[in-house]
């Protein structure tokens, strides 16, 4: 049968930092949390309106569809250039559309904004130097991917709704990755299951998160993003709690993209139909070893 085989996301109102270290932390599991933000004034503040008042003349870089930048690569260019006021006008009428904006550090151009919200503290290392913001029209998506420096993220969701769709990283297996990134070749929205039959056997959770609510996405787990609603979010970062984790996610960011970036820019479709080919004859090997495995 040609589904996905996902399960809840558990849904937690208070926990200790123990027990959230060993209950969800340690094991990688993701968790919504309903009382993250119970200390915030941004959940109320930060309106679309109040967004335009407070940063409305800034211009932002507006990104499309990543299927019409080469599925293959990583870095996407920007399509068009508009006052965010005018972005936050599309958001709030949820018009459909592609256009996203992401890693986007508006507390440089408006640090009061800081104020509005704490790095609560229900673990330690957070990354305080790089809080971002993620917003996307209705009917936009994010490809599945996993974070390249492989850091723990609490992702905040304001006006409107989105819908995670998580692997854990011992799903990789099965879920296409091209080499040298950490993403996936599957259209998760138009998910072809002749050419990537393997995706049906991994395991996953999917949830929708609404304003208020905090999704805690642990080290390494693959996501797959829609926009329901024309939203936005908050993204904080913790390092990954394990040492080696700490040391692969730093080598990922400093040799492995750099690496591929090199390789794009010098064979281009070369590099690209050459990662294609082997995500795909990488993952079909393990299909077939899985199958005679049943057999036998």
């Amino acid at each position: 049968m040609n589904t996905l085989n996902l399960r809840p996301v558990d849904v937690v109102e208070d926990i200790s930092n123990e027990e959230f270290y060993h209950n969800y932390v340690k094991p990688r599991r993701p968790a919504i949390l309903k009382n993250y933000t119970k200390n915030w004034a941004a959940i109320d503040k930060w309106s679309p309106e109040n967004l335009k008042k407070i940063a409305g003349q800034h211009k932002v870089k507006l990104y499309g569809k990543w299927l019409d930048n080469s599925p293959t690569f990583i870095e996407m260019p920007p399509v068009k250039e508009v006052l965010f006021a005018e972005y936050l006008d599309t958001i709030e009428s949820n018009e459909p559309s592609d256009l996203r904006i992401f890693l986007f550090n508006l507390f440089k151009l408006e640090p009061e904004l800081l104020k509005d919200f704490e790095f609560t503290p229900i673990m330690d290392g957070y990354l305080k130097d790089f809080p971002y913001l993620f917003f996307g029209c209705a009917g936009s998506d994010v490809r599945m991917h996993y974070d390249i420096d492989l850091s723990n993220v609490f992702i905040t969701q304001f006006h409107g709704t989105k819908r995670f769709t998580l692997f854990d990283q011992d799903q990789s297996k099965y879920l296409y990755k091209f080499p040298f990134t950490t993403h996936s070749a599957v259209d998760m929205a138009n998910i072809d299951f002749d050419k990537y039959p393997a995706i049906k056997y991994a395991k996953g959770y999917q949830c929708d998160l609404n304003h208020g609510e905090t999704l805690f996405m642990p080290s390494g787990i693959w996501h797959y993003i829609q926009y329901i609603d024309g939203s936005y979010s908050l993204s904080l970062r913790t390092l990954s709690p394990s040492r080696l984790g700490q040391i692969q996610g730093a080598y990922n960011v400093l040799v492995v993209r750099k690496l591929d970036e090199f390789l794009n820019k010098y064979y281009k479709n070369s590099w690209s139909d050459y990662k294609l080919k082997k995500a795909i004859e990488h993952t079909n090997e393990i299909i077939e070893e899985r199958e005679e495995d049943i057999i036998s």
